[in-house]
């Protein structure tokens, strides 16, 4: 690579930290965002190299490291700043930066020729964002309505009791309570919204927070959080909110207990939480 190329990765270096700095501070981007426009950087710059020979781009995710220590260097002298600090997290976000980085510099950079896009690559592109706009076209214009009204069903009694038992096998431990009542009403809930929110994509969620950190909807149980909890955890603080709702039915003598807790639950979610409920209590 040589000295050239050492200096070629400092400067690119410190010229994208700017970039993304000047970025983040005019459109306020979250980690996931800087992430990928250091990425889109890091591409462009290896595609104008790549254009000019190419000979220094086989390890052009070195710019990262530069880059973070262009930001240690900013935030300590100038930005009067901990780098290091612990609520900031930017350690572990340039230790993701340049290992994204390095995958595709390995995967994408030094396996073609060139890393701009061809005439071959648009016309796959073209034909990508045609399907996009006609499918954008066809669910504003309620084309698709049959089969969007389709997702909205409800569950069929099957896949409830087939659901029930796949997680009263998986959470057992987690929902073994004194009040059945209360075991089934939160069973109700962990079915719904396991359907609502499959594993895979609750599994996107956590590497989302783990990114950005930024409050969102944790566990298979859903729950709006500012902090990581797992599964167990959403379970058990779930748990809580019907054990006080159902203490709060039983003092006000209501006769319809469970569809009481369910409508205090969730407003929108209370029939559907109902009708699963009301199948696994037969079970």
């Amino acid at each position: 690579m040589g000295l050239f190329g050492w200096i070629l990765y400092i400067v690119f270096g410190i010229i994208t930290f700017f970039i993304i700095s000047f970025m983040e501070n005019k459109y306020s981007l979250t980690k996931l965002h800087k992430l990928i426009f250091s990425n889109i950087c890091m591409i462009i710059i290896a595609g104008v190299l790549c254009e000019f020979g190419g000979y220094y781009t086989d390890n052009i995710f070195l710019l990262f490291v530069f880059m973070m220590i262009t930001d240690i260097f900013y935030s300590n002298y100038f930005a009067a700043r901990d780098f290091f600090d612990k609520e900031e997290k930017k350690i572990y976000y340039y230790i993701l930066l340049v290992i994204s980085g390095f995958i595709i510099n390995q995967e994408f950079i030094n396996r073609v020729n060139q890393v701009f896009m061809t005439g071959e690559d648009l016309r796959l592109i073209l034909w990508f964002l045609i399907i996009i706009f006609l499918y954008k076209f066809m669910v504003n214009n309620n084309i698709l309505g049959e089969s969007l009204k389709n997702k909205n069903k409800k569950m069929s009694v099957d896949s409830v009791l087939v659901s029930f038992a796949k997680l009263k096998h998986k959470f057992y431990d987690d929902c073994l309570y004194d009040n059945k009542d209360i075991s089934n009403m939160v069973y109700a809930i962990m079915i719904y919204e396991n359907n609502r929110r499959s594993k895979l994509a609750r599994n996107i969620d956590n590497l989302k927070f783990k990114i950005n950190g930024e409050k969102r909807k944790l566990g298979i149980m859903q729950i709006e959080s500012k902090k990581f909890i797992t599964d167990s955890e959403s379970i058990e603080i779930v748990h809580k909110k019907i054990n006080k709702l159902y203490d709060k039915a039983k003092s006000s003598k209501n006769k319809d207990i469970s569809g009481f807790i369910f409508e205090n639950y969730s407003k929108n979610d209370s029939e559907n939480l109902k009708y699963i409920y009301d199948i696994i209590c037969k079970f």
